[in-house]
């Protein structure tokens, strides 16, 4: 009995392994210009998969630098006529969190877009080993064959890729897209920008915003440390934006009504001072437990009254492109959290719905 399902076992490797071996891989950090999308300061870390540039670990604190390493938001596009399409990777944290999937934490999320601009998206089978694995069978047709479907492939949401490679049959074709010409949009916030608790990439609330306007979105989202610090202001004003979304409040309930009311102002006028383009603030989304517990909602109504005083300070100074989105606009649903604050993908659509509309009011 051994000796026959080892014989089957045999037989099942030699059926496999001609499959793989037909594969070519390609690395996009390897084509001849750079292809990570929604990145900034390409020039300096555009062949990478980080969010800020090196020089900048001696002006951050390090909790920043290290979140700065994840790969949120992120894509990289391509075109391929390729019948099947595999990704395999390396990360170097771990693969899930308590609250929120290893699909979501360090999977990958592809999408396909035909020749009429709709997005398809195409589900992977995966494997979360030493080298994390999807692979995908693409049974579409395109109405342009030498080329394909054009593939936006997102990155993992709250890990570091350390290498990437994405597969295709040795007689299928795939070439990498160069950078958007678009000017970004630039995202300053915390872990609900950076992500959590969105079950795969492509369900980031950021994620969903940036491929429904289709601009690049540099998401600086850091978990519970988007607050509002100069340092980060700094770094965001050097990129020339279509507009800024500074969406910190969550990070910042532990302070004094008249401190944020300070470092909103500051914040504003601090990138008013280099940059021209429009301000976004967005208030405090609140807590799914609200309700029942006063000392979230007293925290939450704390953070939007310093914001709403400070959006009438900048106002009252003629602020130049300044824009408001409340707490009601965004109308998170009450079954759209995963936990007390981070959204679930109910709630990061809800949020994604409503930047979308104010994005669209403002450009």
């Amino acid at each position: 009995m051994k000796k026959t399902i080892s014989l089957f076992l045999f037989i099942c490797i030699l059926h496999i392994l001609p499959v793989h071996a037909q594969y070519k891989w390609f690395n996009p950090l390897n084509a001849e210009f750079p292809v990570i999308q929604n990145q900034g300061w390409t020039e300096e870390i555009g062949h990478s998969y980080v969010r800020l540039p090196q020089r900048a670990q001696s002006v951050v604190r390090e909790a920043v630098w290290n979140l700065s390493r994840h790969s949120s938001g992120l894509s990289i596009r391509f075109y391929s006529n390729a019948p099947q399409l595999s990704v395999r990777y390396g990360v170097t944290g771990a693969y899930s969190m308590p609250h929120m999937p290893a699909t979501g934490v360090s999977g990958v999320d592809l999408y396909a877009i035909d020749s009429d601009g709709k997005w398809n998206f195409c589900f992977g089978n995966y494997a979360f080993n030493d080298t994390i694995q999807y692979h995908y069978n693409l049974i579409g047709k395109e109405k342009c064959p030498e080329e394909g479907f054009e593939y936006r492939l997102s990155l993992p949401l709250f890990n570091s890729v350390s290498w990437l490679e994405i597969g295709v049959p040795q007689t299928s074709e795939l070439t990498f897209i160069p950078l958007s010409p678009e000017k970004p949009i630039v995202l300053y916030g915390t872990s609900i920008a950076h992500g959590a608790c969105a079950s795969r990439p492509g369900m980031s609330w950021a994620n969903i915003v940036q491929r429904k306007l289709d601009y690049p979105l540099i998401n600086l989202g850091f978990s519970g440390n988007g607050r509002l610090e100069k340092e980060l202001l700094d770094l965001i004003g050097e990129v020339d934006a279509r507009l800024y979304i500074l969406d910190c409040l969550p990070n910042l309930g532990g302070r004094e009504e008249s401190e944020i009311c300070q470092l909103i102002v500051e914040a504003v006028r601090q990138l008013r001072k280099k940059q021209k383009a429009p301000i976004l603030l967005v208030e405090h989304i609140g807590y799914s437990n609200a309700a029942t517990d006063t000392t979230r909602l007293l925290n939450y109504e704390k953070c939007n009254k310093a914001s709403r005083k400070a959006y009438g300070i900048l106002l009252s100074e003629n602020t130049d492109k300044l824009y408001y989105l409340t707490r009601e606009e965004l109308n998170i649903p009450a079954d759209g959290w995963v936990d007390y604050i981070h959204p679930s993908d109910l709630g990061m659509q809800a949020q994604a719905t409503a930047v979308e509309r104010k994005i669209r009011e403002i450009l």
